[in-house]
């Protein structure tokens, strides 16, 4: 969950709508990970967009020092998106990335 949202939210969302500031701006859009559409993909399928990414589009592919292990989990995570609770929401936004000033806010 915090490789998630530390990694993927930024354009996926912490429920992983894709309706994010960075998601709005990509072409294509980033999809809704909960919607049967991804939800339907294999793991492996889902495994490997996570390593390789797609091309020309916004989703990077995520090579090594990425451990293949971190990448079976964000699998794992990406199945339970659509029954995400609103705790496990708000508990991904402290590991969502932050701006210098918000850094320096939470040292004070």
């Amino acid at each position: 969950m915090a490789h998630f949202a530390d990694h993927c939210a930024p354009c996926h969302g912490n429920d992983g709508n894709g309706d994010t500031l960075y998601g709005r701006g990509l072409y294509p859009k980033p999809p809704d990970l909960r919607l049967a559409e991804t939800q339907k993909l294999s793991d492996g399928e889902l495994y490997w967009i996570i390593g390789n990414g797609i091309r020309f589009t916004g989703m990077p592919g995520f090579v090594p020092p990425h451990r293949p292990q971190d990448d079976w989990k964000l699998v794992l995570f990406i199945r339970h998106l659509p029954q995400l609770t609103m705790e496990e929401r708000v508990e991904m936004e402290r590991d969502n990335p932050k701006s210098l000033r918000e850094h320096e806010k939470d040292y004070r």
